[in-house]
């Protein structure tokens, strides 16, 4: 199963959602580190890992998915 880290740097923020998700779009953009966007992972452990060193101050999980 592949997760998703979605970090918006602008709101101090980071969400962990699964691959189905609707809130995922269709062509995640990845962007830089510093400056947020999608980041896949391959599985729970290493996409919990980034969520946690994501440098923000909200670590989230998606309502909507449950991951």
């Amino acid at each position: 199963m592949i997760l998703w880290v979605h970090i918006r740097r602008s709101l101090g923020e980071a969400v962990l959602h699964r691959e189905r998700c609707i809130e995922v779009p269709s062509t995640p953009t990845r962007s830089d580190f510093w400056e947020g966007g999608w980041f896949e992972y391959p599985d729970k452990e290493t996409a919990l890992e980034a969520l946690e060193q994501s440098g923000v101050a909200r670590q989230m999980k998606c309502q909507l998915c449950k991951p």
